[in-house]
C-alpha cells in the first residue's frame, strides 16, 4: 500500500497516522446511470483531500460563453429524462440532473460548447488533485501519466430501485429514465471519442457498486489511486 494508508481486511482503506500521502494524480469517474456517481465521487474527493470538479464546470463554461449554466447543462446532456426534468423544475442541481433548455441558440453553439467543456476541463486538470465527475473526461484527458480513469456500475435492478426511491418514481419510469440516458451516453462517447462507454478497456478500475457498496467502492478507488501514485516517477 502506498505512502499514508493501509489495505486492511476486506479492501478497507485506512490512514495511517504521521505517515504523508502524495495527492498528484487526476481522477477521473464516469459512471452507468443510477450507479451512484455522486455519492462515490463526493466521498473519495474528500479521503483523498482532492477538487471535486462537478456542478461548477456548467457555470464556468457559461460565463465563457455568454450563456446560462441551465443552458450548457442541458446541452450536454440529452435526452433530458423524467427525474432529471423533475430536478430541473426544482432548480436543483446535480451532476445527474439537467435544467430545461433555454432559447434556442445558433446551430455551431453545440460544437462551441462541448470544445469549452473539453478546455475547462484540461485547465482544472493541470493543477492536479482533483476528481472529474462525468463529462467524458477520461477520453478529453487520455495519455496523461497521472491519470486515473474509473467507470462504476451497478446491476439493473439496483439501479432502478435507487432512482425510484430518488425521484419518487415507478419502476417503468425509473426504467426508461435508465434505458435513455444510458443509450446517450454511450452514442455520445462513441461519436465524439470512439470509445464504447463502459468498456474496460477504456478505463483503469471498472467496480460493480451494486456489488461493493458506496463504502467499499470508495476504498476500492481510494487505493487504486494510492498504487498510481507509487508508481509515478
Amino acid at each position: 500500500m502506498s505512502r499514508g494508508y493501509a489495505l486492511g481486511r476486506g479492501g478497507t482503506v485506512t490512514r495511517l497516522t504521521g505517515a504523508k500521502a502524495r495527492s498528484d494524480v487526476i481522477l477521473t469517474i464516469s459512471r452507468a446511470y443510477g450507479a451512484a456517481g455522486l455519492v462515490v465521487a463526493d466521498g473519495t474527493a474528500a479521503v483523498l483531500g482532492y477538487d471535486l470538479l462537478t456542478d461548477d464546470l456548467p457555470k464556468t463554461v457559461a460565463q465563457r460563453l455568454g450563456t446560462s449554466p441551465a443552458e450548457v447543462t442541458a446541452r450536454a446532456s440529452q435526452p433530458q429524462s423524467l427525474s432529471e426534468r423533475i430536478l430541473g423544475g426544482l432548480g436543483v442541481g446535480t451532476p445527474e440532473s439537467i435544467s430545461p433548455v433555454a432559447t434556442p441558440l445558433p446551430g455551431d453553439f453545440d460544437e462551441s460548447m462541448r470544445r469549452e467543456i473539453e478546455r475547462t476541463i484540461r485547465e482544472r486538470a493541470v493543477a492536479g488533485n482533483i476528481v472529474i465527475l462525468g463529462r467524458n473526461a477520461g477520453s478529453v484527458l487520455a495519455g496523461r501519466g497521472d491519470l486515473v480513469r474509473v467507470f462504476l456500475t451497478g446491476a439493473r435492478p439496483w439501479r432502478i430501485a435507487r432512482l425510484v426511491d430518488a425521484f419518487a418514481l415507478s419502476p417503468a419510469e425509473a426504467e426508461a429514465d435508465l434505458e435513455r440516458v444510458d443509450a446517450a451516453r454511450r452514442a455520445f462517447a462513441k461519436e465524439r471519442y470512439k470509445i464504447v462507454f463502459g468498456d474496460a478497456r477504456f478505463y483503469d478500475l471498472t467496480l460493480d457498486v451494486s456489488r461493493f457498496g458506496v463504502p467499499n467502492a470508495v476504498d476500492l478507488i481510494v487505493a487504486a489511486v494510492r498504487a498510481a501514485e507509487r508508481e509515478r516517477p
